[in-house]
């Protein structure tokens, strides 16, 4: 018997044996009272287990859904990051050092170094990956691919025209089953026509030798080295140069353009072209 019943019993009794007196309306509401609670108490019971029998299966089925879950997002979980109006850097867990230009995002995945070093990439960032001969970083940056073992690299995958600045050690870029290896200073572009360029940083030092050559022919060979387009007077273009020189290409302009008195001036608007005047 549960202890509300128990408890209107033995008030009951202890009134009898008392032989209190008691008048019949008065004992009609004690009788009304414990009828009550106990039908209350029933009602209860019944709706706890009708309860129970919806909220167990339920809390199965989240489990079961938790789980599986938990089980998807251990093997696909991304960690991804990215930059908005602000360029911001970032150490991976194998100490290499990514700076993410605005607008920009790396994704890797949560075992990044264990079995591999590959990330995806879109924007523009400059990279800085810790040597590892046994893993070679590998950033996939949209139709193209470079693959490095620790090295220091610029990469503009967003912009009509890809590049890839190499700054120090050595790249291997993969592009339309075509392999190009850049070495230090050396650039690599693809156009929107896919066409390839494999030429040289503005900054990179070259020894150039020319001998009796037209004013005309060593602007184009300077042009296709380091892949701009530079202007000039058309009135020197059959000027002849004799001369070896040692240089980057604002040197090598400046010297090889001394003699007309020349000066080099890059266009603000076209980082890749250059006015002589």
């Amino acid at each position: 018997m549960k202890d509300h019943q128990k408890h209107f019993e033995k008030t009951w009794k202890s009134i009898s044996e008392k032989k209190q007196k008691i008048s019949v309306e008065t004992d009609r509401k004690i009788w009304t009272a414990i009828e009550t609670r106990i039908n209350q108490h029933k009602s209860r019971q019944k709706y706890y287990w009708v309860a129970a029998s919806v909220i167990v299966p339920l809390l199965g089925i989240l489990f079961l859904y938790k789980n599986f879950s938990t089980t998807a997002s251990k093997e696909n979980h991304l960690i991804v990051l990215q930059t908005e109006d602000f360029s911001k850097t970032f150490k991976l867990s194998d100490n290499s050092v990514i700076t993410l230009k605005p607008y920009s995002k790396l994704s890797l995945k949560e075992n990044f170094g264990k079995e591999n070093r590959d990330v995806e990439f879109q924007g523009k960032g400059f990279f800085s990956i810790e040597k590892d001969k046994s893993k070679p970083f590998v950033v996939h940056a949209g139709d193209f691919k470079l693959e490095v073992l620790g090295t220091k690299f610029l990469v503009d995958q967003k912009s009509k025209e890809k590049k890839v600045e190499l700054l120090e050690g050595k790249v291997k870029i993969e592009y339309q089953s075509k392999i190009t290896f850049l070495e230090p200073k050396e650039i690599w572009t693809v156009d929107e026509k896919s066409t390839e360029y494999h030429f040289l940083s503005k900054n990179h030092v070259m020894n150039f030798s020319f001998e009796n050559q037209k004013y005309s022919d060593v602007i184009k060979k300077l042009e296709k080295a380091y892949h701009v387009q530079i202007e000039y007077p058309p009135a020197y273009k059959n000027e002849i140069v004799n001369g070896s020189f040692t240089g980057n290409l604002g040197e090598i302009l400046s010297i090889a353009s001394y003699p007309f008195k020349l000066k080099v001036v890059i266009d603000n608007k076209n980082e890749n072209k250059i006015i002589l005047k």
